[in-house]
């Protein structure tokens, strides 16, 4: 894990209008050399520099910000080999480890371990996470990294009072920041799942429990949250443990609801009740991408393809578990395979690009890139996609 992300690790070091100069910590979060940083390390700063974990040095400017929460975007010319996987801590617990590495002053890229000891503090008006992690001068705005390698958030700082103590900014704090400079981060809404919600009309003569399974499920299909359909859908299984729609649907909303343990749970089961169901290991790998649980992701979706081998969004999911994981030929083959069934189905066309210019093909990376546009000229990202086209393209030349 520490190998393929300290790559995406850089300093950044600036200067303050007196000239005094300050050193902080950052990654790299997208393949244009966009780096995410501590808003309080950069604001202000006449001049930035982001050195990378080879030694390259690139400009930095200030992209984005958000004071709120302390995060900042920083734009550099760099052509990063790696780039961190946005994760998400929704259901991080207490006793989770984490890696981190940071930049402390003369002591740049240095790796330190620790374990998550609250994950729902509160520091100066936002959400945090304390840690029992090392963090010296310098570390601040450095990356942190659950046990499969995602990204889960940037070191604030130690505490005065408690020097032991150490402030995690969550990713999820950063996330309307990154979507809003169309850096993807994780999709934990209802939509992001197949699902099938039909009320069902009872037969005459069916049990009275099967009749009760039936209005209660169907209670779940009209509530207009996920923790109602929740609770609707659980009493369901609980009165017809066969139920299999309600299970289905049990696991959907749960997912929806941040509860993905439970979602787990109930996928397994209505994928033992309908093992032929290509919608159970669809949904349920795209609840393991969501909680950086890549193999199993891959796995799920590798069944899902084998159930469903002409569906070009399971193939696109597969690859997306296979970027993540940075094996990036097999990521290929898959969005590839994905627009060999649909040529136009762009989220294959996009993830392709992304994935030839992380192995270091600019100038094929700029081709599918440009078919993405073709395909879609008003994008919404149009402007975006561009300017990488003209950089990977001035790049490979």
């Amino acid at each position: 894990m520490v190998r393929r992300n300290e790559p995406a690790a850089v300093v950044v070091v600036g200067e303050k209008p007196g000239g005094a100069s300050v050193q902080g910590s950052g990654c790299f979060v997208h393949p244009s050399g966009i780096v995410l940083t501590s808003l309080h390390q950069v604001d202000g700063l006449v001049k930035i520099q982001v050195i990378g974990s080879d030694g390259s040095v690139h400009a930095g400017t200030l992209l984005a910000s958000d004071p709120t929460h302390d995060i900042a975007l920083l734009k550099t010319d760099a052509e990063p080999q790696r780039w961190a996987w946005i994760g998400d801590t929704s259901g991080i617990k207490s006793g989770a480890a984490v890696v981190a590495i940071a930049a402390p002053e003369n002591l740049q890229f240095s790796t330190v371990t620790g374990v998550v000891s609250n994950p729902d503090r509160s520091y100066k008006g936002m959400r945090v996470i304390q840690c029992d992690l090392p963090a010296e001068p310098g570390s601040s705005g450095g990356p942190v990294f659950d046990a499969q390698g995602a990204l889960i958030g940037i070191i604030i700082g130690r505490l005065e009072n408690q020097q032991w103590v150490t402030v995690i900014n969550p990713i999820n704090n950063a996330y309307s920041l990154l979507e809003a400079n169309k850096i993807p981060v994780p999709d934990r809404r209802l939509s992001n799942m197949i699902l099938d919600e039909d009320e069902i009309v009872p037969e005459p003569g069916i049990p009275d429990v099967h009749r009760q399974a039936v209005e209660v499920y169907n209670r779940g299909v009209a509530a207009n949250s996920a923790e109602e359909k929740v609770e609707a859908y659980g009493t369901a299984v609980k009165l017809l443990p066969g139920f299999y729609e309600a299970w289905f649907n049990l696991a959907v909303a749960s997912a929806a609801a941040s509860q993905p343990a439970k979602a787990i749970t109930a996928y397994r089961i209505a994928e033992r009740l309908r093992p032929d169901a290509v919608e159970v290991p669809h949904n349920l790998g795209r609840v393991f991408l969501a909680l950086s649980r890549y193999e199993e992701a891959a796995k799920c979706f590798t069944k899902a393809v084998k159930l469903r081998p002409e569906s070009a969004s399971a193939h696109n999911d597969l690859g997306e578990a296979y970027r993540r994981m940075c094996r990036l030929d097999d990521a290929r083959r898959a969005f590839q395979a994905a627009l060999d069934l649909e040529p136009a189905y762009n989220p294959a066309r996009y993830n392709l690009g992304l994935t030839c210019a992380a192995a270091g093909d600019r100038a094929e990376a700029a081709r599918q890139l440009r078919a993405y546009l073709d395909t879609d000229p008003h994008a919404p990202d149009a402007v975006q996609v561009k300017m990488w086209i003209e950089e990977f393209e001035e790049r490979s030349q």
